[in-house]
């Protein structure tokens, strides 16, 4: 039933956003028309090439999440994992010791992702090498998407290898208080990652070259002494060499942060705009929002995993996926099992949530823009540097209300403009 509804509710979503495009994405909004920069930059013919685009992805997105339904439905009404459990068991003689368990959990879950990520090809295709390139922004070739499919599956094999040994060695040692102790290694290996991540698996993907001197770098380093951030270097990344979509981001936390800037984005913006882009980023980090959402997902992640684990518990969850043979008697044998079906349920539940963490996440953009404008002592660079971007990365003008409430955790393009002149 949550399934359904979740199908249902973004089908609700992106159809009320197409028709609203279909209504109003010929359209500038009346506070972008008094915006010089605005009113020339979105002309009759970007317009157009904004709706073409966001079309294209929703018919993309329609077809690929109806078809991806059809499959999760089907493999449940034939037993599909009953029969991927009943084959690992057999070929590995789960549950007899740690190494047993933790065979039988990589197996099981790499068998049953299968399907969905053999359904999922051909649309990741025709949207990287139809949709992206037809609106210029893809310079991915086939050579280059098959080198990062293999190297982000080694990578994720690896990961997930590590991940289900720590927690086959936890189910078998501490089946009664597994939960806390997942709980804390994902926490753990989440602030790792962040210094693994830059250092060691970015560079497998892309080229990261110091920034080289010149104004843009003298503007930043200006920004970055005055609101004394200290981080471990400015680094440009070839993104060009896969899209042309333009962004920056910050990675790492103390001593190992550092700054990303793509080469797309420097190409798009001035050195003021490029100061101002930054200024915003940095807001998030001296108003304390990453460690605000920290302080939130900390207890949440023990929460979640601890309503996971009530749910690995339930024998209905099993029974309802066909399951017949799990009883109270045997449920604590392949709690594994019920993680992973009541991990499948969470997405949809977690839909739910996602407005109300939007509703947040919001409420930092706009702090984080009227520092980036504080300190750049004006808020026209940001408003400039933002309508570049979006427009370059042919971002919707006129969302509809609800779509924005549900789904963005970015206010509009008018919506920050308005508050930055305000």
């Amino acid at each position: 039933m949550w399934y359904c509804c979740y199908f249902l509710i973004n089908h609700f979503l992106e159809f009320i956003d197409f028709r609203t495009r279909a209504k109003n994405g010929g359209s500038i909004p009346v506070s972008l028309q008094k915006i010089p920069l605005a009113a020339e930059t979105f002309d009759t013919e970007k317009l157009k090439k904004i709706s073409a685009y966001e079309d294209a992805k929703y018919l993309k997105w329609c077809v690929s999440s109806v078809f991806m339904f059809v499959l999760d439905l089907a493999l449940v009404f034939f037993g599909f994992y009953p029969f991927v459990f009943n084959f690992v068991c057999g070929i590995t003689g789960f549950p007899a010791t740690i190494t047993n368990s933790f065979c039988a959990f990589v197996i099981f879950m790499i068998i049953s992702g299968l399907p969905s990520s053999i359904l999922g090809l051909p649309f990741s295709l025709y949207g990287e090498f139809v949709i992206e390139k037809k609106f210029g922004f893809s310079n991915m070739t086939l050579k280059l998407w098959i080198t990062d499919q293999i190297k982000g599956l080694i990578v994720g094999l690896i990961l997930m290898s590590l991940l289900t040994f720590i927690a086959a060695m936890v189910f078998v040692k501490f089946a009664d208080s597994w939960w806390f102790i997942l709980a804390a290694v994902l926490i753990a290996f989440t602030f790792i990652m962040q210094v693994v991540y830059p250092k060691f698996i970015a560079p497998l993907f892309n080229k990261f070259s110091p920034l080289e001197d010149g104004e843009t770098k003298d503007k930043i380093m200006a920004i970055l002494e005055k609101v004394g951030f200290k981080n471990g270097g400015l680094f440009v990344m070839d993104a060009s060499k896969r899209s042309g979509h333009s962004n920056a981001y910050f990675s790492g936390f103390g001593k190992t942060k550092r700054i990303v800037l793509y080469d797309t984005l420097l190409k798009s913006l001035t050195p003021d705009e490029l100061a101002a882009v930054l200024g915003h980023e940095l807001g998030h980090f001296k108003l304390h929002h990453i460690t605000k959402r920290l302080l939130i997902m900390i207890p949440m992640e023990f929460i979640i995993i601890f309503l996971l684990y009530k749910m690995a518990h339930f024998v209905n969850l099993y029974n309802a996926f066909g399951f017949t043979s799990i009883t109270a008697q045997n449920v604590a044998s392949v709690q594994f099992i019920g993680i992973f079906l009541a991990s499948m349920l969470w997405d949809s539940v977690s839909e739910i949530v996602t407005p109300v963490s939007n509703i947040f996440s919001r409420k930092h953009e706009y702090q984080a823009d009227a520092f980036g404008a504080e300190v750049c002592g004006s808020a026209e660079p940001l408003i400039t540097g933002l309508i570049k971007l979006n427009s370059e990365n042919l971002s919707e003008l006129i969302p509809p209300k609800l779509y924005v409430f549900w789904n963005y955790s970015h206010p509009t393009l008018v919506e920050r403009i308005e508050k930055l002149k305000e």
